[in-house]
Parts: C-alpha cells; sequence; structure tokens
C-alpha cells in the first residue's frame, strides 16, 4: 500500500495558474457594472462549508457600516438568500416595464435570487450549462439595481458553468474562499481557488467557517478538530483571513429570515478586513470614483 500523499500537496492542485480563460469558444461578454463600485465573489467549490452564511454576515457587516449593499444569488439551482433574508415577495417592474426592481431586506440590502422569480425554492429546475448561464446573466442585468457601494455574488459549490459565468461576466474585484476544518473540504476549495487564479479574479483570502464552538460558559471546543485554516491558506497560496465559531442561533434565524440580525465580534473584524482589502483591489484596478453612499452615517444599529 502506498504511501499517503501530504496534505499540502494535494492543495497545492498545479504550480501556476492557466491562461486567460477569457478568450475562445468558451467566452463570455462582460455586463456594464457602471453602478457597482466592487464586486465581491465568495466560494467554496463544495456544499455545506457555510459559504451563504459567510455571503449574508459579509453583506449585512457592510450594511451595518453605512454603504450600500446589494447581494447576488447566483446557485440559480438551489438559491438560499431570498429564503434566509426573509424576501419572499415577487419582485415588481420598474415603471418603464423594463426591469424589475431588487427586493430589499428589513435592514436595507438589495438581493436578487432565482427563487424570487421562479419556483425554484420548491421545484427542481432541471437546467442545463446554457440555461444556467442566461439565468445568472439575466438576473443581474434584468435587474434595476441602484448604485451600490459593493454587490455580493454567492456562486454555488463547483466550478463548472455557473461560477465561470459570474467570473467573464461580472470580472470581480475580489474573491472570498470558504472551507470548513477538514482536508476533504480544503482540497475541493482548492480547486476554486485555482479558478479563480485561472480567471485572474483577486484572492482577498481563506476564511474558516464552523472551526470552532463557543459554549455559554466560555469554553472553546474544536469540534471538527484543531483549526487549519493558515495551514490550508499556505497550502493554497492564498492569504489566511481568520475563522468563524459555530453560531449555535443561526439555524433559527435564517429559517425566520432574519439572518441579517446576527452579529458577532470576529464576524465584524473579518468583514471589516475583507472590505479594506476590496476596496484597495478595486481602487487599484479601476478608474477612481465616489463611493455610491459615500458619505453616509452608519446604519441603525450599527
Amino acid at each position: 500500500m502506498g504511501q499517503a500523499e501530504p496534505l499540502g500537496d494535494r492543495l497545492r492542485v498545479l504550480p501556476s495558474a492557466p491562461g486567460p480563460a477569457g478568450d475562445g469558444a468558451f467566452s463570455i461578454g462582460p455586463l456594464d457594472r457602471s453602478r457597482v463600485r466592487a464586486v465581491l465573489a465568495v466560494i467554496s467549490g463544495k456544499g455545506g462549508v457555510g459559504k451563504t452564511f459567510v455571503t449574508a454576515l459579509l453583506a449585512a457587516e457592510f450594511r451595518r457600516e453605512g454603504f450600500e449593499v446589494g447581494v447576488l444569488d447566483a446557485d440559480v439551482t438551489g438559491p438560499s438568500m431570498a429564503r434566509v433574508f426573509g424576501v419572499g415577495d415577487v419582485p415588481k417592474l420598474t415603471a418603464d416595464g423594463l426591469s424589475i426592481e431588487p427586493l430589499r431586506t428589513r435592514g436595507g440590502i438589495f438581493v436578487m435570487s432565482m427563487a424570487s422569480v421562479t419556483a425554484a425554492s420548491k421545484v427542481p429546475l432541471l437546467w442545463r450549462g446554457p440555461m444556467v448561464n442566461s439565468a445568472i446573466r439575466g438576473l443581474y442585468k434584468d435587474t434595476r439595481w441602484p448604485s451600490l457601494d459593493y454587490l455580493l455574488v454567492d456562486l454555488p459549490p463547483g466550478t463548472s458553468d455557473a461560477p465561470m459565468t459570474v467570473f467573464q461576466s461580472l470580472s470581480p474585484d475580489g474573491v472570498v474562499l470558504v472551507t470548513a476544518p477538514t482536508g476533504l473540504s480544503a482540497e475541493v476549495v482548492a480547486k476554486a481557488a485555482l479558478m479563480a487564479k485561472t480567471f485572474r479574479a483577486p484572492i482577498l483570502g481563506l476564511i474558516e467557517n464552523m472551526a470552532y464552538l463557543v459554549c455559554p460558559h466560555g469554553e472553546q471546543i474544536d469540534v471538527f478538530g484543531p483549526s487549519r485554516g493558515s495551514e490550508y491558506a499556505q497550502a493554497m497560496g492564498v492569504p489566511y483571513l481568520g475563522s468563524l465559531p459555530l453560531g449555535t442561533g443561526v439555524p433559527a434565524l435564517a429559517d425566520a429570515g432574519r439572518l441579517e440580525e446576527f452579529q458577532s465580534p470576529v464576524g465584524d473584524l473579518l468583514a471589516r478586513r475583507v472590505r479594506l482589502l476590496l476596496d484597495r483591489l478595486s481602487s487599484a484596478g479601476r478608474p477612481s470614483a465616489p463611493p455610491a453612499g459615500a458619505p453616509r452615517p452608519p446604519a441603525p444599529g450599527g
């Protein structure tokens, strides 16, 4: 029986990214981003690691700082954003009848999800790649987004059509990788990291979700073993942003459509770190423009 391959070698999928993926038969044209100052893609490549939670947490923290924030749910066959944010209404047409208005959460976050425009929350969408691509592009370009400081895109698991469409259509200013504290999760997330590099999308770093549990009396329990987020990030060749604990109140808030009410000092710190990195990259890569919401006082409760 052969010797097990070291974890670090398994996470280093390729020594370098392939050439640009925006050319050739698989190319998809860019969409108009003039009303969005910065796009942040949140990706894991693997389901069940809490990527939707991390996206919602970052969006809520950005909003609490007083910024105009939008969330695009690019997981068209398994949409969750409308549910966790409590926006169950059907979007309305704009006055000219040419676009739809994004839904808005209690805290003021603009959301668009396939679950809002179809019965996708209850009926499976049996779609092949081209239909998924068209749906993602349509959700973005057919929505009359207001001027946004940040648009967060929640990407589905995998490294195929849906994430490719987002990378080619919206050219994210930054990417956040999300993993659970297991080697299996990290191996799959490493593929998502390589995908981002393939599309020349700047990776802000890796967040290790569900890294530990804090008991009511303050004891920290490593439910899945000691944190290895820093090790995983180093093996992938990306910065380590930090870890998030298991939040015992998160499932109830998500089921009630009130996930944006969840707050934690660790989440606030991580969100500020992500936002500062994103601002630095977006201002360096694009012509400078005043933030859509500046100056603006912090939102209530921030």
